[in-house]
């Protein structure tokens, strides 16, 4: 078992393969690759187990491309042709102009400035290793040459001379990528590089592979970036304009007219991630943000133009959109997720009228409070936290919870924009602000890029675009009234839906069905679209004779399962943890068999860092929520970091200690971690950091110290040892531990603070 822990690995033979036993193992650290397995008839009693598993061919050389070398151009002369040209611009147009006319200006004299004044050159396809530097290079260049010299003349010095640069080149080639990873490590100019390193060693994200379109399979970039379109376009609605459904509450104030002011958009544009790609328009956010206060004048017309004219420039509505892949077979289209690439100055222009928006909603309190989702002061933990003690509190006053996961259908490509238009309006959203999300949303169009070739461009007549700014607000708010319209819990983080209710009498299983038919009727009036395929129910239950009923959805009996994923977190029958231990310590063990196989040679601090980037945060996400109780899930936890000390020590006897290994690099526990991490969220909660009303769950008696204030949090009455180590007790009874400096800290810094001094 520990081999297969260190190299990552895991069986993928499901099935019997002699009588009820499973007896032949295949074992990879690449599952994902496994298309299918199924077995086949042996001439005995023995089946055969049939694989058929997806490699990767060798690496195409990437396209040539034109980079720009920012470092060479001459800052002030870019700086007095772009104030020239925003001067020149401002006085000859209007916010009357028509706005095609202002962005084509706009856009043109930019890429004209970059075009003169920023010195350029074209990629090469031979050395597109990022690491290799010059040396390694000229290295190359001399052993190709002594190889081909060697092998004509065939004499003993020449080829003592080839062998020779061949191990200076290798030895080379190794001291370049570990300077190159070390520096990714210990970066802080752009941490985004060590991800994207990464991901280009791990095959699971290797990009778009062979697709089957009709049982044929497709290989050439061209035809899967075609095969691609053409699924993302299946997906759209055509919306229903014989009958229109009304909301059913009153109407909403109108949302207060804003203007765009210089120093908005010049603050905008500082804050601009240099390192993302540019859009379809050519322009990057490096020029934008280097130059923010020369442009900000002419772009804040622009801007204000667009608003008040209710219209957004043809460009801004095109999208190049990159496949990512979420799970299941990869050879599936169906499998892949469209990520739109759209203008950085759409972008910008977006978060203005995100800001105005969100603004409004607050303001009116308009968004429902069972939606976490993009929202500030929410996250998935959060969620989780309110979930989970609803449900650990019901257990342990001994109901049962039966809960519902609901899973959406291509949410965000289904949504009609024409029905979103009359709930933006309920909501407040009009005048201006409504035409130009209008304009935002119609006419569309997208591309999809696979391996540097590009689909036939295609129209987007529905949905809102996934990696835009905007399209996740609209969709929380196309989606808002669903919670009101039905009696049980709705829990909401975008589209990832949980529907849950206390099941005491057959009466609450018929309210939930009832539920359940009124989202049909909903579905039916906004046409969106569950999948009842992927919908689980689960009865969360102590109970020796729980009521069981199965439930339906579109005339489909869900599945009863016992465990069920819920924003990252397994959701187990009993609310037990050890599912979820599971899954994280197998994520982790097989990202640091990862890391053993890239970064091993590395000096021991780079590998460490490694660790903590890529390893520890999956052992530690929501970790307030599930921390376990149980010793055997404590211990294989800890495993994982007593594993992780040997692979940063590159110390693998087995006389060797990993506790003083762990001592000398200075790490806490995970357990003590955790501990911190709850004592963390308990202050944030305490001090309103985070939207969990901390006055339905804590109950204060105030008491007066020296110097200070206090406040202690009566905790509950618990009958089971499964509420007693919920998120709140246990949270309360570490909280009144701690001395007062620390739980009377004025910041969350000084508490964490506080917090490392105690240990």
């Amino acid at each position: 078992m520990d081999l297969l822990y260190d190299t990552g690995s895991e069986q993928v033979i499901k099935f019997p393969t002699r009588n009820e036993n499973i007896l032949d193992l295949f074992v990879t650290n690449k599952p994902s690759l496994v298309i299918r397995s199924k077995p086949i008839p042996g001439v005995s009693d023995h089946d055969i187990a049939f694989l058929e598993v997806a490699t990767k061919a060798l690496r195409k050389r990437l396209p040539r491309r034109k980079i720009l070398l920012w470092n060479k151009m001459d800052v002030e002369v870019i700086r007095t042709a772009t104030t020239e040209f925003t001067s020149t611009f401002i006085s000859e147009n209007s916010v009357t102009t028509d706005i095609n006319t202002l962005w084509c200006t706009f856009k043109d004299h930019c890429i004209s400035i970059m075009d003169e004044k920023i010195p350029s050159k074209m990629t090469s396809s031979r050395f597109n290793q990022p690491w290799i530097n010059r040396k390694v290079k000229r290295l190359s260049r001399r052993k190709k040459k002594a190889y081909r010299k060697a092998k004509k003349n065939n004499t003993p010095e020449d080829i003592a001379n080839y062998k020779q640069l061949q191990k200076d080149t290798q030895q080379e080639c190794k001291k370049a990528y570990n300077t190159y990873v070390k520096d990714l490590v210990t970066s802080d100019k752009n941490p985004k590089k060590l991800y994207s390193f990464v991901s280009s060693k791990r095959c699971e994200s290797s990009g778009v592979q062979i697709l089957k379109s009709n049982g044929v399979g497709h290989s050439d970039p061209k035809s899967k970036a075609e095969i691609l379109n053409t699924q993302f376009s299946s997906v759209f609605t055509e919306e229903d304009l014989s009958s229109t459904p009304t909301m059913d509450t009153d109407s909403y104030p109108t949302m207060d007219h804003f203007d765009i002011t210089i120093n908005g958009v010049k603050k905008l544009l500082l804050d601009l991630n240099s390192h993302k790609a540019q859009g379809p328009d050519g322009l990057p956010p490096r020029f934008l943000k280097d130059f923010a206060s020369e442009i900000a004048p002419a772009l804040t017309l622009v801007f204000q133009a667009s608003l008040m004219q209710g219209r957004v420039p043809d460009e801004w509505k095109h999208a190049m959109v990159t496949p990512i892949f979420k799970k299941g077979d990869r050879t599936a289209p169906a499998n892949y997720r469209p990520i739109s690439l759209t203008s950085v100055c759409c972008k910008t222009m977006e978060h203005i009228v995100h800001s105005q928006v969100m603004k409004h909603l607050e303001h009116h309190g308009i968004l429902t409070d069972s939606q976490h989702g993009f929202r500030k002061r929410r996250s998935c933990e959060s969620q989780l936290i309110l979930t989970i003690q609803d449900i650990a509190s019901s257990l342990d006053d001994g109901d049962q919870i039966d809960a519902v996961l609901l899973d959406f259908s291509k949410a965000f490509d289904k949504v009609p924009h024409k029905r979103l238009s009359i709930k933006l309006d309920h909501y407040g959203i009009r005048n201006n602000s409504l035409n130009w999300i209008r304009s935002f949303l119609s006419d569309r169009s997208q591309e999809v890029l696979v391996e540097g070739h590009a689909s036939p461009t295609t129209p987007v007549t529905s949905g809102v675009p996934q990696g835009s700014v905007l399209g996740p607000l609209l969709f929380l708010l196309y989606i808002n009234d669903m919670p009101g319209r039905v009696a049980s819990t709705t829990r909401l983080f975008a589209d990832d839906s949980l529907l849950h209710r206390k099941i005491r009498t057959i009466e609450d299983t018929d309210i939930l069905q009832e539920d359940l038919k009124k989202l049909e009727q909903w579905e039916k009036d906004w046409q969106m679209q569950f999948n009842p395929a992927k919908c689980e129910t689960i009865h969360i239950t102590r109970k020796r004779n729980p009521i069981r009923r199965t439930y339906e959805l579109h005339g489909h009996q869900l599945t009863n399962a016992t465990s069920g994923k819920y924003l990252g977190a397994t959701l187990h029958e009993k609310l037990l943890w050890n599912s979820h231990v599971n899954d994280v310590s197998k994520k982790a063990n097989n990202s640091l068999a990862f890391l053993r196989r890239n970064v091993t040679s590395c000096p021991p601090d780079v590998k460490a860092q490694c660790y903590k980037t890529l390893v520890r945060p999956i052992l530690e996400y929501a970790s307030p929520v599930w921390d376990p109780y149980t010793a055997t899930n404590i211990a294989q936890i800890e495993a994982v970091q007593r594993r992780a000390a040997r692979f940063v020590k590159g110390d693998y006897r087995t006389t060797s200690s990993t506790s003083q290994m762990i001592a000398t690099l200075g790490w806490p526990t995970l357990q003590q971690r955790r501990a911190d991490s709850r004592l963390a969220m308990m202050y944030r909660i305490v001090n309103n950091l985070i939207d969990i009303p901390a006055n339905l769950y804590l109950h204060p008696a105030t008491v007066s110290l020296q110097r200070g204030r206090n406040v202690c949090f009566l905790v509950p009455f618990c009958r089971t040892d499964l509420y007693r180590h919920s998120f709140f007790p246990a949270a309360i009874r570490l909280w009144n531990q701690l001395p007062v400096p620390i739980a009377t800290a004025q910041t969350l810094d000084s508490f964490k603070a506080g917090l490392a001094t105690l240990h």
